[in-house]
């Protein structure tokens, strides 16, 4: 595909995370949204590696690239007034990033930006509707894959000790290594994504990240998100005598899979 010009749209979204930064550092610890600001940056780059490897329109690709630089961009007022990333107890970020796209009017000369806006809104869904117009789903498949390989990266990194935001990154959940949620097993053994309203553990949530590849919707994610070993680690991290190890054991095995 040709190059994609969107460096003004690159240079408004790190004004406004530096002056969401400021904000933070005047009331609180701004560490979280600095990684949410390099987490876009990441999911960006993974969105292009898909686009390239797939056979969209000029149009499509543009609005693809747009959708993943803007997807998080509700992220920044969430944790300022909320002290969390966790939605469930905060706001749906998404949907506050379609306010702050509209009220700062970033998309206002897109040709695509009700497209653009629909797959923020829609990319942290559980599961999209089933009526999408075609455009809006691809748009969102491929923020959603690109975002849950780079959220991967950022979990092994934090979770492995190497990061300082651990606790936030996990919504404060225990670590304890026997304590496992039926469900989040039972997700796994039956290959489909778990839910994070059945969490109970930091286990839990590692197992839940690996599920994700149940949820990759084109080639080059599906390769990622196994060779990459992010998913991988988190699995071994778990003990092989602990209440997940069936499921730890079947998703290692579908990476080896994968990975051959």
């Amino acid at each position: 595909m040709s190059a994609i010009d969107i460096s003004w749209h690159e240079r408004w979204f790190a004004a406004y995370a530096d002056r969401k930064i400021a904000e933070a550092e005047a009331g609180t610890d701004s560490g979280p949204m600095r990684l949410k600001y390099q987490h876009t940056c990441r999911v960006l780059a993974n969105a292009q590696e898909i686009v390239a490897s797939e056979a969209f329109s000029h149009r499509l690709d543009r609005a693809v690239l747009l959708a993943a630089l803007y997807h998080d961009v509700g992220r920044f007022e969430q944790y300022l007034r909320h002290r969390t990333f966790n939605d469930r107890v905060s706001c749906n970020h998404a949907i506050a990033g379609v306010r702050v796209i509209n009220q700062e009017g970033c998309l206002n000369s897109e040709e695509c930006r009700s497209l653009i806006a629909a797959a923020v809104a829609l990319h942290n869904r559980f599961a999209l509707p089933a009526h999408l117009p075609e455009a809006v789903r691809r748009i969102t498949l491929v923020v959603r894959d690109a975002d849950k390989l780079d959220i991967l990266r950022l979990m092994d990194e934090q979770l492995s000790g190497k990061g300082d935001c651990a606790e936030t990154m996990v919504y404060g959940l225990p670590d304890n290594p026997f304590l496992a949620s039926k469900n989040i097993i039972a997700a796994a053994l039956a290959g489909r994504v778990a839910s994070y309203a059945d969490l109970t553990s930091v286990g839990d949530f590692k197992m839940l990240l690996a599920t994700w590849v149940f949820d990759m919707h084109f080639p080059v994610s599906v390769r990622r998100f196994a060779a990459d070993g992010h998913a991988r680690r988190l699995l071994e991290s778990l003990a092989p005598d602990s209440p997940h190890a069936t499921a730890r054991a079947a998703l290692l095995a579908r990476f080896d899979r994968l990975d051959k």
